[in-house]
């Protein structure tokens, strides 16, 4: 029996939390919930502020920095038509010299503003941007309108001005995103402030597509009607605007139905916008109605009969500059290409002549009495990453821009990667030294030609020497140590980031990350370039530092406005001075 003394802790239980007291005081159910979800409003609108702000700040900062890009675009060169010029330096003076001038053979001929008839002004401005007059290179409602037809994923081709279309047209920018029209707007805000809006339609109607290979009004207006454009009519100059939105559908040459319609439409644009009179209106109907084109005509043959092919090093150079031009301007390398050519750029190039002559005829008198299809690529290059001389073939140049062994091939390197990535790399990392002991002695799980895990790889000179001296396990070219040696450096996933962050092997692919062969004894499924190779052995002579090769010291503008400058360009530091010495 339990003692009545005891305390009956369950006469003392607190049971208001079962029914809702508090305090004596009772809590509804309905209460409770709205104060629930108030926390939980609350607290969801504080993730959304926060994360709405940071987006809105890193928006901010994406905006600001595309619109302090510069907009690659030079109205005033274009309208000259500028040839370029690529100077080299005169081995005895030291001063720059001309070697070659690079210019436009395209079917484009610019006519001048005042040259232009207010019709052809007239019909491109009603049917392709009506207020092109009245706002700063955007037309927001339509802008917004394309913004939303995009994340719809519908056509937004609507959306752009005259002065858009005009830098989607000289950057070669077709990309469909939202980023691609930020780039434009913001190009089109800062062109806007740059030039006036005769300008930019002047540029606009010298540079778009018109058709059938017609670059600008001027080409388009002789193959059409084999007459300049200063001499069209009205109907004329209507089916020549018309065309531009799509050249396919509207060619009158090929649809000439189509091009009707199209050019009726311009019309009426023109006449509903007031830019002609009700007599006019007419008579471009009526003209149009029974409109005929021109066509082709037989050409003359070309009297061009210069002979001249540029050199191996110049087409490198073009190489190299589009690829640079394209990333300074943010533009496609087809617009960067047409700069080279219609711009006056003059491009300061670090070829040393007399090399160059050299090597290509060397390289067309290497010995091919074993293999008459035997062919070379080869390179010179200094310690700081100039190209001296540089040739794509043994075979002797027959045009411009061939195919460049030298640079575009991706080939298996073989032994000669081996003093690259494996030894410095260990020697850097204090893993090995000069005098250190390396073993000479096959892994267990290496893979054979057929993907068969086997002992290997095996050495060019059929034996295996166990214990020996680095220096001479790479004087033999031993492919067991340089296994041996990526397996130490912790495989070569290691051995690809050093390649790729600091040695410049941009033709390697993914699988030779996995691949203990491709950077130790050079089998990759990628591959490395000949003048990859020649950048990656300059750190044994110039401190352990990587400079990205180079062609030209530097480039300007028409107006000698520095562009691309590589004279003082920064190295990586890929090794130390020390291994770089040791290794050497």
């Amino acid at each position: 029996m339990r003692n009545k003394r005891e305390t009956d802790i369950s006469r003392y239980t607190d049971k208001s939390a079962d029914t809702g007291i508090i305090n004596g005081k009772s809590e509804s159910g309905v209460k409770r919930f709205f104060k629930g979800l108030g926390k939980f409003l609350l607290t969801a609108f504080t993730i959304c502020f926060v994360a709405f702000f940071i987006a809105g700040i890193s928006l901010s900062i994406y905006i600001f920095t595309l619109a302090s890009e510069p907009t690659g675009i030079d109205l005033k060169a274009k309208s000259l038509n500028q040839t370029s010029f690529i100077y080299i330096k005169d081995d005895k003076t030291g001063e720059f010299k001309e070697y070659q001038t690079l210019y436009s053979t395209e079917n484009r001929i610019w006519v001048d503003n005042q040259d232009i008839p207010q019709a052809m002004k007239d019909a491109v401005v009603a049917i392709e941007d009506k207020r092109f007059y009245d706002h700063n290179g955007v037309d927001w409602a339509r802008t917004l309108s394309a913004v939303v037809n995009l994340a719809t994923g519908e056509d937004t081709y609507g959306g752009s001005t005259i002065t858009q279309q005009l830098i989607k047209n000289i950057t070669d920018d077709n990309e469909v995103s939202i980023n691609r029209k930020l780039r434009e707007i913001c190009k089109a805000l800062k062109l806007e402030d740059e030039y006036t809006k005769d300008q930019i339609l002047e540029a606009y109607l010298n540079v778009v597509n018109f058709g059938n290979n017609c670059q600008g009004v001027e080409s388009a207006a002789q193959l059409y009607f084999d007459k300049s454009i200063k001499d069209c009519s009205i109907a004329e100059c209507a089916a020549i605007a018309g065309i531009t939105q799509n050249p396919s559908l509207w060619n009158p040459l090929v649809y000439p139905e189509n091009n009707k319609k199209r050019r009726e439409i311009v019309i009426d644009e023109m006449y509903d916008q007031g830019k002609i009179s009700k007599s006019e209106y007419e008579q471009a109907m009526k003209e149009s109605a029974d409109m005929t084109f021109v066509g082709f005509q037989n050409t003359k043959e070309d009297d061009d009969d210069d002979d001249y092919v540029q050199n191996w090093y110049i087409d490198q150079v073009f190489y190299d500059l589009k690829e640079d031009l394209a990333l300074y301007y943010n533009i496609s390398e087809e617009a960067a290409s047409e700069k080279l050519y219609t711009e006056g750029l003059k491009i300061y190039c670090a070829m040393d002549e007399e090399m160059q002559n050299y090597i290509e005829d060397a390289a067309q008198n290497i010995d091919k009495t074993y293999d008459s299809e035997l062919q070379i690529g080869s390179v010179l290059m200094g310690f700081d990453g100039r190209v001296i001389a540089t040739v794509g073939s043994s075979k002797k140049k027959t045009q411009a821009l061939e195919w460049d062994r030298a640079t575009h091939s991706s080939l298996q390197p073989g032994s000669s990667i081996k003093p690259v990535i494996v030894y410095p790399y260990a020697i850097d990392n204090k893993m090995l030294y000069y005098s250190s002991l390396v073993k000479d002695e096959p892994v267990d799980n290496w893979k054979d030609v057929n993907g068969q895990l086997v002992s290997g790889p095996n050495n060019a000179y059929g034996s295996y020497n166990g214990d020996m001296l680095l220096p001479d396990a790479i004087e033999i070219s031993s492919n067991a140590t340089a296994v041996q040696t990526m397996n130490l450096i912790g495989g070569p996933s290691v051995a690809y980031e050093q390649a790729v962050t600091k040695m410049g092997f941009k033709k390697l692919s993914e699988e030779d990350a996995g691949n203990t062969g491709a950077l130790s004894i050079g089998g990759m499924n990628g591959g490395v370039s000949v003048r990859e190779m020649a950048a990656a052995y300059n750190y044994m002579g110039n401190g352990g530092l990587y400079y990205e090769p180079y062609t030209y010291y530097y480039v300007t503008d028409s107006e000698d406005n520095i562009i691309i400058d590589n004279r003082e360009s920064v190295p990586k530091q890929a090794y130390s001075a020390e291994t770089a010495s040791i290794m050497n």
